[in-house]
């Protein structure tokens, strides 16, 4: 018998995948080295944002004066920076800012486990049971 399956895209790569309903854990990343990119990249933000915060350039400035007593070196002259022959682009590898992904083709198979799902799928989450909300009985009354 085929399985329930979701359809989503990969929050980071923007791949769609299907996944069945028993690996289906609220996936929002197609694999768990998209998941890890993600984080760190998160991560370098978070990082970015708070060094940017007046605390954050007083813990950063202090934890350099910690490392320069730690080294003895004296830093107040520094050499000038080497300039490369005229050259129009450097000679060191240039990573592109875009990787193209490849393009894959929808199929009614798991993107996780690989077993056969059935030809519908899911686009949402499933719900397990609706919620009801109760209004709170006070046991004073409501009044002068």
């Amino acid at each position: 018998m085929d399985k329930d399956s979701r359809l989503f895209n990969c929050v980071r790569c923007h791949q769609q995948c299907v996944i069945c309903s028993c690996c289906d854990r609220g996936n929002i990343y197609c694999s768990p080295q998209c998941s890890q990119l993600s984080r760190q990249e998160l991560k370098r933000a978070s990082n970015r944002r708070y060094q940017n915060t007046q605390r954050g350039k007083h813990h950063h400035a202090s934890r350099q004066r910690r490392y320069r007593q730690r080294q003895k070196k004296i830093v107040t002259h520094q050499g000038s920076p080497i300039h490369p022959a005229n050259d129009l682009l450097s000679p060191e590898l240039i990573e592109p800012t875009m990787r193209s992904m490849p393009v894959r083709t929808r199929s009614n198979r798991c993107h996780f486990c690989h077993k056969s799902c059935s030809g519908f799928i899911r686009i949402g989450f499933m719900r397990s049971h609706a919620r009801v909300q109760t209004q709170r009985k006070t046991s004073w009354p409501l009044g002068p």
